[in-house]
């Protein structure tokens, strides 16, 4: 990699680190801001759709502004906005209150994906290991969350946790109002889309885009709805499942451990992304997620942290690889547009997994329910992967260069 390619990596993991801990902190928070405002699980959950809702409803606008303003503009616009209405969750007096404040923040963050995304697929050569290593990073904003929001609420309240996000926030808008991006289009950066590139994870984008890609490219689509209807469900009950069902006392450790693996998912998907056909290495990717995440919801006490982990890391090693699918079948100048119209898909359309999850945990007064009722949308995704790598046979695709089986840079 590059030196301009290791700083656009740089910046784009802590922005996305930082926003995964956002979009989090409200399931580290539940319980104690249910018992707060005294309100139900349903509710609970409906409120998290409205924040999902939020998260992915400027994901297209986002798409089309980083396609016109650029990726560093956007990115500012996002943790500008994520501090003021950070702010605004710390100060709520009650649930509907809490419930806009909420989708203000979801709004904001909801501008990152695309930006971020279109950043590493068209300015890193090394598409698929330079989506791992951003992924990771998210993974880590997730991980670490359930151990700095849950202490900073133990310790002081809830309200401190987002008070914390909004300082960290207006930290990283600052940064990139600062700080020239190595953005598409610098002489540093060689996009991955350029016809005269023929090295690295540029030989699957050489494929050229035509009419034949629709129909992938729609399934693709669905396949993030389907996997974001799953996440939402599963990031929003998880940390109370481990709480309810493994240790109260050590519950947002145990859920740190299990997020942590799917740091090492999204290093492992975008590594293997390097070397496999991403068509063939989908369906292999999801066919375990499914058993991990029903096994989540029947089996108790310690054994449980180990389904959820493996859970866990196999839902996040499959986002490398999906959001790889997006590019390759996507024209470069439409790319901001395509992403954004995915991560719509994942956070927008599919956070009604949220309020779907909060209504089997009210019907049976368990936790365990959520995740055996997500079972058969994970098993869609696993139909849609299939289909994927069957059409993949019928429509050859350039394969991946011996530059991309050499061993993983370290930055």
């Amino acid at each position: 990699m590059t030196a301009a390619e290791r700083r656009l990596i740089a910046y784009t993991t802590i922005a996305h680190a930082l926003v995964h801990s956002i979009e989090v902190t409200y399931a580290v928070l539940l319980l104690r801001i249910q018992l707060d405002f005294g309100t139900s699980d349903v509710l609970m959950g409906v409120i998290a759709s409205i924040f999902g809702w939020a998260f992915g409803a400027t994901a297209i606008p986002a798409g089309f502004l980083t396609d016109r303003l650029g990726s560093r503009r956007v990115l500012y616009y996002t943790f500008v906005g994520a501090t003021g209405a950070a702010v605004l969750v710390g100060l709520s007096p009650n649930q509907w209150f809490l419930a806009g404040a909420l989708a203000l923040l979801g709004l904001t963050i909801g501008l990152y994906h695309p930006a971020g995304i279109s950043l590493i697929a068209q300015g890193v050569r090394q598409r698929g290991l330079g989506l791992g290593y951003h992924g990771v990073s998210g993974n880590l904003g997730l991980a670490l969350t359930p151990l700095i929001a849950g202490g900073l609420a133990s310790a002081f309240d809830w309200r401190a946790a987002y008070f914390l996000m909004a300082g960290l926030a207006g930290v990283v808008a600052l940064m990139l109002g600062a700080t020239r991006l190595p953005v598409q289009g610098e002489s540093e950066v060689v996009s991955p889309h350029d016809p005269l590139v023929s090295e690295g994870a540029t030989a699957r984008l050489a494929t050229p885009k035509t009419n034949s890609t629709l129909v992938p490219l729609l399934l693709v689509y669905l396949a993030f709805v389907f996997n974001g209807f799953v996440y939402r469900g599963v990031i929003t009950f998880l940390p109370s499942h481990i709480h309810d069902e493994v240790s109260a006392n050590l519950g947002d450790a145990l859920t740190t451990v299990a997020l942590l693996t799917g740091a090492a998912g999204q290093y492992v998907g975008g590594a293997l992304s390097q070397r496999v056909q991403l068509e063939r290495l989908a369906p292999l990717i999801v066919m375990l997620a499914v058993p991990s995440l029903f096994l989540t919801g029947i089996i108790e006490g310690g054994p449980l942290v180990v389904f959820a982990a493996a859970l866990i890391f196999f839902n996040f090693a499959g986002q490398p690889v999906f959001t790889g699918l997006i590019a390759d079948y996507t024209p470069a100048r439409l790319l901001g547009r395509s992403y954004g119209i995915s991560f719509f898909a994942s956070f927008g359309l599919a956070s009604v997994g949220s309020t779907y999850a909060g209504f089997f945990a009210d019907r049976w007064n368990t936790t365990s329910a959520v995740f055996t009722a997500l079972t058969p949308f994970a098993a869609a995704t696993l139909l849609i992967a299939a289909t994927l790598w069957l059409i993949s046979l019928r429509r050859p695709l350039l394969a991946p260069s011996e530059a991309e089986s050499q061993p993983p840079v370290t930055l």
